[in-house]
């Protein structure tokens, strides 16, 4: 009798395998598709120029002809004055105090010591270093280029600025798309506009009534920021500030934040936001 149960058992076991053995691929597992993240990524465009280049002015015209033409709204841009090159060396001017215009700062010579760009000028789109280029004819296309793609990291940014103390603090949510396994930090900029000075022109002739823009004044919370991590859930959200005082020379009106999440291997921008210290 037990024999005969064996049989029947073996017999049953056999037709499971075999029923299984027919079973597609495909109907084995659920498959459920990711929604493909609808995040376009920002462009920020890393200018080095300098008062002294006179090829400098072109390039800051073709970087505003991107902000223009290309997706108004979606591209930041920052112009580096180190120190370190001939091309930044303070100038004689008549629109400051000094009648000396310095427009160099440790947190743009820190992008310059790892970039080393050959020339001046030079754009750097999104971080990668692969995408530097000193000609300005190229500046169009890699843009273009760069704002095709998207981003698993969604930022935003607010300020709150104490006019009678000069304190400035930004305030920024970090929100991911999806997992990611990989070294990400943050830096928080301060840049201001409608800087008065002099400029060298290509006809190689001093402008006096220069207006420099977009110029990289410090780092809130360092040269290169501060890490953020190196694996983020979806869904999960990352709080964080910096703060600083700014100079008595820096008009508070004309300046603005800029926040951005780059990964730590290659220096490529995630996302980037930018916004007025004034709101």
């Amino acid at each position: 009798m037990k024999a005969y149960h064996l049989t029947i058992g073996l017999f049953l076991l056999a037709g499971i395998a075999a029923g299984c053995d027919n079973i597609s691929e495909d109907d084995r597992y659920i498959k459920v598709e990711k929604p493909v993240i609808d995040n376009p990524r920002n462009l920020m465009i890393m200018e080095f120029t300098g008062n002294s280049c006179l090829n400098c002015p072109t390039g800051a015209a073709v970087v505003e002809q991107i902000k223009e033409d290309e997706n108004p709204g979606r591209v930041i841009s920052v112009g580096l004055h180190p120190y370190g090159s001939h091309f930044t060396e303070p100038v004689q001017t008549i629109h400051t105090p000094s009648h000396m215009q310095d427009l160099r700062s440790q947190a743009a010579t820190a992008l310059f010591e790892y970039y080393q760009p050959s020339g001046f000028p030079a754009a750097v789109f999104n971080g990668l270093k692969s995408s530097m280029s000193g000609s300005t004819a190229d500046w169009v296309q890699r843009a273009s280029e760069a704002l095709n793609a998207m981003s698993y990291v969604s930022l935003s940014a607010s300020c709150g600025y104490d006019e009678e103390t000069r304190s400035l603090t930004v305030d920024y949510d970090v929100d991911f798309l999806d997992d990611i396994s990989r070294k990400l930090c943050v830096t928080v900029w301060l840049v201001e506009n409608k800087i008065m000075g002099t400029q060298t022109m290509p006809n190689g002739r001093p402008n006096f009534n220069y207006e420099h823009n977009h110029v990289l004044r410090a780092s809130l919370n360092g040269n290169w920021g501060q890490e953020l991590g190196s694996f983020f859930a979806e869904g999960s959200t990352i709080h964080g500030n910096a703060s600083m005082t700014l100079d008595e020379q820096w008009v508070a009106d004309n300046c603005d934040v800029v926040v951005y999440v780059y990964r730590d291997d290659n220096k490529e921008v995630e996302q980037a936001v930018s916004l007025s210290v004034l709101n």
